[in-house]
């Protein structure tokens, strides 16, 4: 099978997760690298041996260049799928995918008239149990789902932070760029069609929240909440055997902890992005680092996800079927979707009202559009 050239347009952490995914995939090869900042690209061209270019233009031109990752700062993603699908190269955003809706829908309006794709990711709803939760509520095992569940804790504000990363009206802040994970996470769980949401931020607003709650509502009567702190303080990965959002140990378990870090199952594990819980009308599910924890009947039962991918991988995958004409989930319109909720969640916070969605679609997998 012909390799397809990707390059990745901005050298920072996502860049080099996206770099390193591409090496183990047999689809893919890493055409070059954008970056404006000069620095960047020197580590770009001596960690990768690609050539490098200051402009996503640039890249986008490249011959050998098929599929362009957007990892810049969030209100450049739009100019830049522009100018990518310009090119006739597909896209892959970071999330989230836009500024405004607005710019959203300028952004893939161009492409699609350019016929090109475009997916955003990667979040965690990309991830191996994720999906394996997907086909329980697909395969209605457990009955009809009744609600889900995400939860997170990280010392996201205690990390070094500049102005324009707390500033929501150029796409950053807790619930645009975290929540994004835990938003993305439920609809693709629900089935995508986010009817209303509700939502409170602490700590600040518009950006420089330190953490939010949100209620959305699903057709059918289905429930979802996500809780999500950055103060510090508490840690979700001692809630998930040590095991954070890239898929390692990163918390040592203590003399007081070590008793609730035995990991069911297997020690493949998966990335996880704090706690995710689902009830369904004939049992619940619980998501681990190394699958899922079914409960029904008063058994509880382990369904293990070792050798499949997640994250970057999973994304890649994904690509690969959208390049060869598959329907897929992750595209354009349902990162559209995704950000419609994160900026309702906002305006709900704002207003202390329910804020009703307009831009939802459904998952490709139940072939449900709004």
């Amino acid at each position: 099978m012909d390799t397809s050239g990707l390059g990745i347009a901005g050298w920072g952490a996502a860049g080099r997760l996206m770099a390193d995914a591409v090496t183990r995939a047999s689809r893919f090869r890493l055409a070059g690298v954008a970056d404006v900042d000069p620095a960047a690209r020197e580590h770009a061209g001596s960690e990768t041996g690609c050539r490098t270019y200051e402009e996503v233009a640039s890249l986008a031109a490249a011959e050998d260049v098929d599929v362009v990752y957007i990892a810049t700062p969030t209100f450049t993603h739009g100019p830049a799928i522009r100018e990518v699908a310009a090119h006739g190269k597909h896209v892959i955003s970071e999330k989230p995918l836009a500024t405004t809706l607005a710019e959203a829908q300028k952004a893939l309006e161009a492409a699609e008239r350019a016929g090109v794709n475009v997916l955003v990711g990667a979040t965690h709803s990309y991830n191996a149990p994720v999906r394996v939760l997907r086909r329980i509520v697909e395969d209605a095992r457990l009955g009809p789902l009744l609600s889900v569940c995400t939860t997170c804790h990280t010392d996201w504000h205690r990390r070094p932070r500049s102005a324009s990363d707390l500033d929501a009206a150029q796409g950053n802040g807790l619930v645009l760029r975290q929540g994004a994970h835990q938003i993305d996470i439920l609809r693709y769980l629900c089935g995508g069609l986010t009817k209303s949401v509700a939502g409170t931020t602490f700590g600040g607003s518009d950006g420089t929240e330190l953490g939010f709650t949100a209620q959305l509502a699903f057709p059918g009567g289905v429930h979802a909440s996500a809780y999500y702190s950055g103060t510090g303080g508490f840690d979700s990965r001692v809630q998930t055997w040590g095991v954070g959002e890239l898929g390692t140990f990163d918390v040592a378990p203590t003399p007081t902890l070590s008793r609730h870090f035995v990991l069911p199952g297997q020690r493949s594990v998966s990335p996880v992005f704090g706690t995710l819980v689902a009830t369904f009308a004939a049992g619940g599910a619980w998501v681990t680092p190394s699958g899922v924890l079914v409960f029904a009947g008063g058994e509880v039962t382990e369904i293990g996800v070792e050798g499949e991918p997640s994250g970057w991988d999973a994304l890649l995958d994904e690509t690969a079927d959208a390049l060869d004409g598959h329907q897929t989930v992750h595209t354009g319109r349902w990162g559209m979707a995704t950000l419609e909720v994160g900026l309702a969640l906002h305006e709900s916070a704002r207003t202390g009202l329910r804020v009703d969605l307009h831009h939802q679609i459904g998952t490709a997998l139940l072939r449900t559009q709004a």
